[in-house]
């Protein structure tokens, strides 16, 4: 309400309502009021129509459907799947079947009139492919046309000869701090670059403008509108951009000018900390709109906030590069930390003396102790981030941890007891079990370990880990409830599954509290926004599966603000 004014019901909406209000279960009610894009009322149905006038607009749900808060997905790279989904597609490909796919993109190519343009793509996996495939096989295929895959977890990629060459790869050319070429047995590159190693292609291929990302974030979002997706968090995009000119930037000036279709918590890297000084950029602040005076252009502003410091501090697992306490079963290797623990203490430090929390890629057990270390060893003064100092102070965003895919018993009691957030994916169990059966078989119940973090008070946000796996978060909540792949008779091992609503709230209350946006997001609930989705009622009363009715939900009708921004086609 403001100045006194009682904000005008724009919409009714009655029916099976879950506003996730308190610290569990749905919190089913059967209306709820809307105006100026917040939940004005919640409650009974009699006792919101007395807040109703004649321009008000009503949805009313029937009992095959119900309404949820809108998803936030905890972890996804916006322009990276924008841009990556007009590129090469290689998921779930043998090597055979994705040269083919090579050979027929380059074919095309030649067709339309490009000889020599770089072809770029993503979703290979040496696990797939049986090891790691070679440049050789890949200039077979498109001889003379530069080509750079992106690997399923976005942690190696395979380049051909014509690549290496423009990008001046050679012998002599030392591996970077962080990340290896690999090579034959005379130094020759063999056409697959691990780690920090992949961003040495980067000079060599042409950089889309702020422009073109800009209208793919616009085409991709209306794609995340249809699965129910109203936020994500974007921890920054894969390859370097210290100028800082997309990410959170170009996020605000697109949501200045009311085009960002999604609200957007848009992290920067490293390399774009002095620039992000320079700005005067800190972790939670928002764009600013062109006119204060008109709240449907602060509602759009409001959209696009910065997030946090996106670290690292191992690997991968299909790369085998995340950094274990004991070997892999099935290399020997234990991985590798990308820094050394005192430079990544120090960048921490470096981030929060700026305003900008931390997140920390951290997917094996010692890169999780490690990054807890870094957190813990913090300015004692801004710990423990994301709790306020006083009363009077707004909450800020919490420091958190990425991935968790592995976690020694002895540090799940210190994520909770320091205050830091656990950013999971379920989903990567979906494409990782296999991996990680073939890994670590004998710590498969220290693996995905939703239910314990939970247990310790760790807020528990999920996400896709987009395009590194699909956006659909919907095949992902639903194996945090069964903890069982399509097709396998037992659950994966630990009990570690949670509740229905437990991880409902973990794709919507609980992204909002790790972004401080507690009390605004994430729960429909009065003076929250009117961020809100119709599904089929059978994602959540028929017994969950990821091949079922939840693993397969498509919302009919997503709002964001209040206002439409997905309809499926044929809704009434």
């Amino acid at each position: 309400m403001a100045g006194g004014r009682r904000p005008r019901v724009e919409l009714l909406v009655s029916g099976r309502i879950a506003t996730l209000a308190g610290s569990g279960g749905f919190g089913w009610v059967e209306a709820l009021a809307v105006g100026e894009g917040r939940v004005l009322a919640v409650g009974r149905l009699a006792d919101c129509e007395r807040l109703v006038g004649h321009r008000t607009r009503r949805l009313r749900v029937g009992p095959n459907h119900a309404v949820l808060p809108g998803l936030t997905d905890a972890h996804l790279h916006l322009a990276d799947a924008a841009l990556g989904a007009e590129a090469l597609d290689l998921d779930g490909l043998d090597l055979a079947a994705a040269l083919r796919a090579v050979g027929r993109a380059h074919r095309a190519r030649l067709a339309s009139g490009d000889r020599d343009g770089w072809l770029v793509g993503r979703g290979w996996s040496p696990d797939r492919f049986g090891g790691w495939p070679t440049a050789d096989a890949l200039e077979a295929t498109a001889p003379g046309r530069p080509v750079a895959l992106w690997s399923h977890d976005h942690h190696s990629r395979w380049a051909n000869r014509t690549a290496l060459a423009r990008a001046a790869l050679a012998a002599s050319t030392p591996d970077p701090p962080g990340g290896s070429i690999e090579r034959a047995a005379d130094g020759t590159p063999t056409g697959i670059l691990l780690e920090h190693a992949c961003r040495l292609l980067e000079p060599a291929i042409p950089a889309p403008t702020s422009e073109q990302v800009a209208a793919a974030v616009q085409r991709y979002g209306a794609y995340l509108a249809s699965l129910g997706l109203v936020g994500c968090h974007d921890p920054g995009e894969v390859t370097p951009e210290p100028e800082l000119r997309r990410g959170p930037v170009l996020y605000a000036a697109m949501a200045s000018a009311g085009a960002l279709p999604l609200r957007v918590h848009g992290s920067l890297r490293e390399e774009q900390l002095e620039r992000a000084a320079e700005r005067g950029l800190a972790s939670g602040t928002h764009a600013v709109a062109p006119d204060t005076s008109d709240p449907a252009a602060v509602r759009a502003g409001e959209r696009a906030t910065v997030g946090w410091l996106k670290l690292f501090a191992d690997g991968a697992l299909g790369s085998r590069t995340a950094a274990l306490l004991e070997p892999y079963a099935d290399t020997g290797g234990s991985g590798r930390l990308l820094q050394s623990p005192e430079a990544l203490a120090d960048l921490v430090a470096r981030g929060i003396r700026q305003g900008i929390v931390p997140q920390v890629h951290a997917i094996g057990d010692r890169a999780v102790r490690v990054a807890l270390d870094a957190l813990e060893a913090a300015p004692r003064d801004a710990w423990p981030l994301g709790v306020p100092r006083s009363r009077h102070e707004a909450p800020r965003p919490m420091a958190r941890l990425e991935h968790l895919q592995l976690v020694d018993e002895r540090d799940l009691d210190r994520l909770g007891r320091l205050g830091v957030a656990a950013s999971v994916q379920p989903g990567h169990l979906l494409s990782d079990h296999e991996a990680a059966r073939r890994a670590w078989p004998e710590r498969l119940d220290r693996s995905y370990r939703w239910r314990s973090l939970a247990a310790q008070g760790v807020p528990l946000a999920f996400g896709t880990d987009a395009p590194v796996e699909s956006a659909d978060p919907w095949p992902g909540i639903a194996l945090a409830v069964t903890r069982r792949v399509p097709g396998a008779r037992l659950r994966f091992p630990g009990r570690e599954w949670l509740g229905l609503a437990r991880a409902i709230r973990a794709a919507t209350v609980d992204p909002a509290l790790v972004a401080g946006e507690d009390g605004r997001l994430g729960r429909l609930a009065a003076g929250y926004r009117a961020d809100l989705i119709v599904i089929p009622a059978g994602a959540i009363d028929e017994p969950p599966a990821v091949d079922g009715a939840l693993g397969r939900c498509r919302p009919l009708l997503t709002l964001i603000d209040g206002e439409e921004v997905w309809r499926a086609p044929g809704l009434d």
